[in-house]
């Protein structure tokens, strides 16, 4: 393809050096907003011929750079301009630092001597949000740059901003210098931690009478999960999940899904009764254990590649494969094979219908029971799909009654705790993997937040259902203003015709509202975009909201 010389000069610009190494990177989308800062940035990837998928909102462009990676397996790129186009990410850049997602942010900097008033201090701001920032200097190679900072993210797990002043992506390359890494190694675990964890790990099983093994995100790699199997199998333990894993051991006969505030009443019963928690891959945090409720009775230990885990579990530094590994080889010689010490419970979308009936309070006309409806929805979702999952009220229905697809993948959009992410995060996450049909679970307040990005989602074709649970109101706030007795119509915002919304910016779109419209999620599951204002019942609460809290302490 043919470069165009913006500067008049003949000679190569740095920004097109830059767009000729991402396109040899493999990605197939770059998330942005143009700004004056990187605008020739992404005239280039587009001359490159890289697709660049402009986004309403900076934020969402860090969002959907982090879908993409999830569903890809590669390194989301986005790219915004300087000063204020950096400030709006914050929500999204310290959501993908706390789930430790690998991106890469390309920012403008202001030109050299700029004093105008988008001036600021971007390598103190992206540090507040718990990413790592190089300033990109002159006379360094682009090439080199790029590959030294996704190494970066994919090595340290995490988000990475890249500053490069503005004025340096118009100069010429001028046969820049080949640069070196300006990071030392990363401290990383070593063969001996992962047979110190496993030594450890095997003494607690041979000894505890009721063993639980739970999974999180950093035991969802290829053969993690099958070992985590066998070691329950010799050592008749319990199999668990944090919300990130969920689904990882669908089938198997020791499964109690989901652990935690998330667990469903079966489940939680044997889990009260361990008197061993062994979590891989897991930072056993306040969802996972119920502030620490859930396992008083047990000894908990986790198992973390993170050398700055913290917690009050004891924490064993260790590779998730290669410590299960080293377990295994360690307790090949156990004399018999244990039973089960709990009765299986069976599957957890079973167990969930116990919950329907301990809880049936009254549902409104014009709405439907949130339970019952991602039940239905469930069935017609394809076995293939990706499903994302958004945070608040609504998400503690999607969690339990919705099934990780068998052979499709589960994400929840939860990180920092922000709701409004799933949206954005589904939009590249669909982008990410176009041969599967994305299916994203919102509630009404955080829709509102990013709607316009179904314009996004519209312009670059994402295959992408919306499923919006709509009770008008805060749900989360509205439910513990209302469990304290008063108040709880403040937390009461009424939303648009959500289903107008979605056919303003070109998408399909129903209306639930009642049990026999129902049907229509088979239909709105259809190839395209689409959207579905699901009206739920205030009336109905989670679960989880209806366990019984205490006011957390600083460590708790």
């Amino acid at each position: 393809m043919r470069q165009i010389d913006e500067g008049g000069t003949g000679r190569r610009t740095q920004a097109q050096e830059f767009a000729d190494a991402v396109a040899r990177s493999g990605v197939t989308h770059v998330f942005g907003l143009m700004g004056d800062g990187n605008m020739h940035l992404l005239i280039a990837l587009g001359q490159r011929g890289v697709p660049v998928v402009e986004v309403r909102h900076e934020n969402a462009a860090v969002a959907m750079a982090e879908g993409y990676g999830w569903s890809s397996g590669r390194i989301g790129i986005c790219s915004v301009t300087h000063g204020p186009g950096l400030s709006h990410v914050a929500t999204s850049l310290l959501v993908a630092a706390r789930n430790r997602s690998p991106l890469l942010v390309v920012a403008a900097e202001t030109p050299s001597g700029y004093q105008g008033a988008q001036t600021f201090d971007q390598a103190s701001f992206v540090a507040s949000c718990e990413a790592a920032y190089r300033r990109m200097k002159p006379g360094e190679h682009p090439a080199d740059v790029l590959a030294e900072v996704l190494a970066l993210a994919r090595d340290e797990s995490r988000p990475v901003v890249l500053g490069v002043a503005a004025d340096l992506f118009t100069s010429p390359v001028d046969g820049a210098a080949r640069s070196g890494s300006t990071y030392p190694p990363r401290a990383t675990v070593t063969a001996d931690d992962d047979i110190d964890a496993a030594r450890r790990i095997s003494r607690l099983l041979t000894g505890a009478q009721r063993p639980v093994l739970i999974a999180g995100r950093g035991a969802m790699d290829d053969t993690s999960p099958a070992m985590m199997t066998a070691l329950a199998d010799r050592f008749g333990a319990a199999l668990a999940t944090t919300l990130p894993a969920k689904g990882l051991f669908d089938g198997h006969p020791y499964d109690l899904g989901i652990a935690g505030g998330l667990a469903h009443p079966a489940g939680e019963r044997v889990l009260r009764s361990a008197d061993l928690v062994v979590a891989v891959g897991a930072s056993m945090g306040r969802s996972t254990t119920q502030s620490t409720r859930l396992f008083e009775a047990a000894h908990v230990v986790k198992v973390v590649d993170d050398l700055a885990a913290t917690g009050k579990a004891e924490t064993l530094r260790g590779d998730a494969a290669a410590t299960l590994r080293h377990t295994l080889s360690l307790t090949r010689d156990t004399p018999d094979t244990r039973p089960p010490w709990f009765t299986p419970v069976g599957p957890s979308a079973a167990c969930w219908q116990e919950d329907l009936h301990d809880f049936s309070p009254p549902v409104p006309d014009g709405t439907v029971d949130p339970r019952v409806a991602l039940a239905a929805i469930d069935r017609h979702i394809p076995d293939d799909a990706t499903v994302v999952i958004g945070n608040g009220h609504c998400s503690g229905f999607a969690a339990a009654f919705l099934t990780a697809p068998a052979r499709g993948r589960f994400f929840a959009a939860q990180g920092f705790g922000s709701i409004g992410q799933a949206l954005t995060t589904a939009i590249g996450a669909a982008l990410g993997s176009p041969e599967r049909k994305t299916v994203v679970f919102e509630g009404d307040a955080a829709f509102m937040m990013h709607a316009q990005e179904l314009d996004t989602a519209a312009r670059a074709g994402a295959d992408l259902t919306v499923f919006v649970l709509d009770d008008d109101a805060l749900g989360t706030e509205y439910q513990r203003l209302r469990l304290e007795g008063g108040h709880a119509e403040a937390a009461v915002v009424p939303a648009p015709d959500l289903a107008a919304v979605g056919a303003a910016f070109g998408a399909d779109s129903f209306t639930i509202d009642s049990p026999d419209t129902l049907v229509l999620a088979e239909t709105a599951l259809r190839p395209g975009l689409a959207v579905v204002d699901v009206r739920t019942a205030r009336s109905v609460l989670s679960r989880h909201l209806r366990l019984p809290h205490r006011t957390p302490t600083p460590n708790s």
